[in-house]
């Protein structure tokens, strides 16, 4: 509730255009945070991690 009040004062306060920024943002923005967020999770449920790029 309070992520959807801050949304819609911005909409009103800046008279900007509301604008989805898609279920992956904070993973796009912060990619790093992401994996760790990731692992740590893993970690708790008991169970290693292992990041590799996809060769392209």
């Amino acid at each position: 509730m309070h992520k959807l009040a801050i949304a819609i004062w911005h909409v009103l306060h800046d008279h900007e255009p509301y604008r989805e920024l898609g279920s992956d943002h904070f993973t796009r923005r912060d990619p790093e945070r992401a994996m760790r967020r990731m692992t740590k999770e893993a970690n708790s449920l008991g169970l290693t991690v292992r990041f590799e790029p996809i060769a392209a």
